[in-house]
């Protein structure tokens, strides 16, 4: 299982809340699945997933061998949830990923922007 290119959105000092995108290679043989996350920066982090504009909490993400799932904008992501600090850009993350079968990951995501020239999907408070 490899994490490649993960990123926390740069949030306005005062938002409790921000997301973390990544791309999750799958080289083994067998489909895994991700079922948990945590952060150094949350006290909570979930999986979410969007659907139709609207962000929904979800059990797992599969993966499946062989393939690439990338948590993006406007799709799958990672939330961190009651952040403990104001995050400020270029500090980097660390996100634990839990997999059914390849256990935990670690990975460093630093803080960037929104990627310029994307869609942007606001979230409705």
């Amino acid at each position: 299982m490899e994490v490649k290119d993960p990123w926390v959105r740069l949030v306005p000092p005062n938002a409790k809340a921000t997301a973390a995108y990544m791309k999750i290679e799958n080289k083994g043989t067998e489909a895994d699945r991700l079922v948990d996350a945590s952060s150094n920066v949350s006290k909570i982090t979930e999986l979410h997933e969007t659907v139709e504009g609207k962000m929904r909490r979800v059990k797992a993400i599969e993966v499946p061998a062989g393939k690439t799932v990338e948590l993006k904008p406007g799709g799958l992501h990672v939330m961190l949830i009651e952040l403990k600090e104001p995050l400020k850009e270029g500090q980097t993350v660390e996100i634990t990923l839990k997999f059914e079968k390849s256990g935990e990951i670690k990975v460093q995501a630093p803080i960037k922007k929104g990627m310029g020239g994307m869609h942007h999907h606001h979230h409705g408070h």
